[in-house]
């Protein structure tokens, strides 16, 4: 299982695939792809770089958290910079 995230490219904001056709600033909200699935949705986004920038997969293991490393850099985008918690997001 895979999620596909990226950068809204106006807000600079975190976005992840809902799988619905948009973006949303929400994980909870991010669609799970198998590989197939999560490598078309990838070549999409790419294609699709005016609306987001950076676009790429992160595995997810079972149920729907990120492995391993990846787990620290993601809830840190989710949840905002770690330097103070005033900058966090709501």
């Amino acid at each position: 299982m895979k999620m596909l995230t990226a950068h809204d490219l106006k807000t600079g904001a975190v976005v992840y695939w809902s799988g619905d056709g948009r973006w949303t600033p929400r994980i909870a909200d991010a669609a799970l792809l198998e590989d197939a699935a999560a490598a078309e949705a990838l070549k999409a986004a790419e294609a699709a770089e005016t609306v987001i920038v950076h676009p790429y997969l992160v595995p997810m293991d079972q149920p729907a958290a990120p492995i391993a490393r990846e787990r620290v850099r993601e809830l840190i985008r989710a949840r905002g910079p770690s330097t103070h918690p005033e900058f966090a997001r709501p």
